[in-house]
This record gives C-alpha cells, structure tokens and sequence, in this order.
C-alpha cells in the first residue's frame, strides 16, 4: 500500500538534492537517476536549466511515495518500483527525475527530485490539479501488480478520511 503526496518547498534544487541522498537516510544504491546520472544530478539538473535558459523562479518539484508500515516491501523492491512509477508516469516523460528510498521512521519511502525544465523541450514543468489523482491511480496499478495492498481512494492508510493539506502549485 503506497500513497504519492506532493511536497511543497521552497528550499533550493541543491537543498533538497542533499537532503534526499543524505547518507544517514539512504545508501548508494537505493539512489537513481531517470533521464540523468544520479551521482551528477545537481550538475545536469543545472546544465539543463542553463541550456533553455531557465535558471529562474521554481528550480524543482518534489514528490513522494510512501509505503504504510505494515505493507510487506523491502527498500530494494520498493526502490524497483518507484523507478517503474517514474518511468511509466506520462507527467515525467522527458524531464530529469531523482529517486531515492529511505527508511525511517518506520516507514519505506521514496523521493523523487523532478527538473522543473524538460531536457528535450525546454518547457517548464507544468502539474495541473487532476494530475495528483493520475499519479495516485499510476501507484495503485504498480501496487496491485506487484501484490502490494492499495488505499481505498479518498482514504489514508488507517481508513480515515484523506485531508489535502499539500498545496499544488504550477511551477513557472
């Protein structure tokens, strides 16, 4: 059972880069790149921006997926998955992603850095509203596929009623 949330921050693309591969939360290995190479994402990220000439306002969009704590998934499975999610997500298509599984907390999760500036066009990352849902029913599928457990939509992973507290924002 795996919930995608959408994290808003304002914290730099090198911040949360740092943050996400920290060696106390993850190691080596449970650290990809989708469209670039993990261990240079910061530079290509930035390459890429400089390219289109896009190094101002939203440098990156950040997202997670969670797995509830009694769901029966190991960091490298889980980390399998998140690269599948990434990969079929029409949302991403074309765009530098970074993934990276964690564990604390009690909980397996996954970061994913998205490049607010597409590698092949150039254009803006850009999220309307419904597009949470299409990413939610994305994981879902993978889930089922895989034999995990699913939320019930609308739900949390104890049953209670799903609250939006996370705001999503276009990025310009």
């Amino acid at each position: 059972m795996a919930i995608i949330k959408v994290v808003s921050s304002k914290a730099s693309i090198t911040n949360a880069i740092d943050y996400v591969t920290k060696k106390e939360k993850t190691n080596e290995k449970l650290v990809s790149g989708y469209n670039l190479n993990a261990k240079y994402a910061k530079e290509q990220m930035s390459i890429t921006k400089k390219l289109w000439n896009k190094t101002g306002g939203r440098t990156h969009k950040h997202f997670i997926q969670s797995y509830h704590k009694d769901e029966k998934i190991d960091l490298e499975k889980a980390h399998e998955l998140a690269y599948q999610f990434v990969e079929r997500a029409e949302l991403f298509k074309d765009f530098e992603v970074l993934i990276a599984t964690h564990n604390d907390n009690g909980r397996i999760y996954t970061h994913f850095i998205v490049n607010s500036v597409n590698a092949s066009t150039g254009k803006k990352f850009q999220m309307k509203k419904t597009d949470i849902y299409v990413l939610r029913d994305l994981s879902n599928e993978i889930c089922r596929e895989n034999g995990l457990s699913i939320t019930k939509k609308g739900e949390t992973f104890e049953g209670e009623k799903l609250i939006r507290t996370l705001p999503i924002n276009k990025m310009n």
